[in-house]
């Protein structure tokens, strides 16, 4: 069987937990061919992933690299960025519409056109030479009288961060039997144009839940509201349209499956398929450090939230004197800010001499063993393999109750503690309580590593992967003869309003 598997900032560019999946499917399936499309920042990042025997190539796509020179008008025939305009004309009308099954029709429609103008790789010259700003603001007239006017440097921000998520349709993917996406989002769209192309099965997983997390993102990156309402709202009609198409849907927590359910994924394609671990790797660590610790082990990023995680620290040494806090994980290209905010935060709160960034572990045991505790702050999560190997390694783990965080412990809580996200007083107090009580703290880790070998070893996960694969191969499907609910006059749209803001408020 030969699989096309679409990543987008994670495999095999950087480490994390996507990798970490992404890695565990192409060696624990060896049978498989696989083909790795790579959405990357410039296509010129350098792999930091051994590639497996099985896998017969990589292909970097850059999302951000130097725009695509604009393609030039036809002398004869019908001109390409014509069609494109009225495509995007189309999908920001869907984006901004009210919410429905007609507005998911239609941007599956505007999607499929884009896609059949991307044929020869060409989508971003297409882009380039006219964009989708002037679609995006004919769409927030139109179908947003009463919110305030969108500026035109407001629609260019946002058109531009859309319209380079649409020209990933341009990478290329050779003739599979499967193509697998490890996220919703420009993955999908990948993975969308594959099948819309030639019917190949479209299975599509996610870690941490696509469209939240771009909220997420875009409200920490200083977007204006404006920006951020029209950004989302496109990413959620390609999330929608993802999740009704895709002939699977593998979430890797039943958080996510409820996600993928609410926008629009049928409930007989949806199957949970939880991470896993090899027990091998993660034997029990045994003896705990000198003093109180407690042990962050994950990249430095905002969605872990290490400013809770401080503030809550400051607070353990206030009930714990002598308690030390270890950050293990690298600092991504781009997050260094982020790095230097954490550390100001804790110069600023007197816990500098107690709080230490130890830079990448040489795998994530070394990191769990420095600990009393692990911990994570996360404001979003998939099935984080931070708590699952430090289950499996019997270390009591603090987490806050995000994703799929809460399943990995048993009902009871008896195999780790789960605190409100965003709160240092509660996730303090729950590490206060396990650094000072050690029969219990011992306890919870050896009910966790019970736990874990019973529900989250990685031949289970394999195992399931495999019979997702089979269930959804089959004889390629005939792709229907043009696209579903395209407006095939943009001037049948409705009209749009002539009245300024000011005037329709009144």
């Amino acid at each position: 069987m030969r699989v096309a598997l679409i990543t987008e900032g994670t495999y095999p560019v950087t480490t994390g937990g996507v990798s970490t999946w992404c890695d565990q499917l192409l060696r624990g399936l060896p049978e498989i061919d696989w083909t790795v499309v790579a959405l990357t920042a410039t296509g010129t990042e350098p792999a930091v992933w051994a590639r497996p025997a099985s896998v017969s190539s990589v292909v970097l796509h850059p999302v951000w690299g130097a725009e695509a020179p604009p393609a030039r008008r036809r002398r004869r025939g019908a001109d390409p960025r014509d069609a494109v305009a009225d495509a995007l004309v189309q999908l920001w009308d869907a984006a901004l519409a009210p919410d429905g099954p007609d507005a998911v029709d239609r941007a599956e429609g505007a999607l499929r056109a884009l896609v059949e103008s991307s044929t020869g790789g060409r989508l971003a010259a297409l882009l380039a030479s006219r964009g989708s700003t002037s679609a995006l603001m004919a769409a927030w007239q139109r179908r947003c009288p009463d919110l305030p006017p969108l500026s035109i440097a407001q629609a260019v921000a946002a058109s531009r961060l859309v319209d380079r998520t649409l020209a990933v349709v341009d990478a290329p993917l050779p003739e599979v039997d499967l193509v697998h996406a490890a996220g919703n989002g420009a993955a999908a769209l990948v993975a969308l144009a594959a099948h819309w192309r030639s019917g190949v099965p479209l299975l599509l997983s996610e870690h941490g839940v696509y469209l939240r997390e771009r909220y997420l993102a875009l409200e920490a990156g200083g977007f204006s509201w404006a920006e951020r309402r029209a950004t989302t709202s496109l990413l959620r009609r390609l999330c929608e349209v993802a999740y009704r198409t895709a002939d699977r849907v593998l979430p890797v927590s039943d958080f996510n499956r409820r996600w993928s359910l609410h926008l629009g994924a049928r409930p007989g394609s949806v199957t949970t398929i939880r991470n896993g671990v090899q027990p091998e790797l993660y034997a029990p660590v045994g003896e705990e450090p000198a003093v109180p610790t407690l042990s962050f082990v994950g990249r430095i990023d905002p969605l872990k939230d290490l400013h809770t995680l401080v503030r809550a620290f400051a607070l353990v040494r206030e009930r714990v004197p002598g308690a030390r806090l270890r950050l293990f994980g690298p600092v991504p290209e781009g997050n260094e800010a982020y790095r230097d905010s954490v550390a100001a935060l804790s110069a600023e709160l007197g816990t500098s001499d107690a709080v230490t960034f130890e830079g990448p572990s040489a795998g994530s045991r070394p990191a769990i063993a420095a600990g009393s505790v692990v911990v994570l702050s996360s404001i979003s999560e998939g099935m984080p393999f931070t708590v699952i190997e430090a289950m499996m390694c019997g270390r009591a783990t603090v987490s806050t109750d995000v994703g799929g965080v809460a399943e990995c412990v048993d009902p009871e809580r008896r195999a780790g503690m789960i605190v409100p996200a965003r709160d240092p007083e509660a996730f303090a107090q729950a590490c206060v309580e396990l650094l000072t009580d050690e029969p219990r703290r011992r306890a919870m880790g050896a009910a966790a590593r019970s736990h874990a070998l019973a529900h989250a070893t990685l031949d289970r996960t394999l195992a399931a992967y495999r019979r997702a694969y089979g269930s959804a191969t089959r004889p390629a499907l005939p792709v229907p003869a043009g696209p579903l609910n395209v407006v095939a006059d943009v001037s049948a749209l409705p009209p749009v309003p002539r009245a300024t803001y000011a005037e329709a408020r009144g």
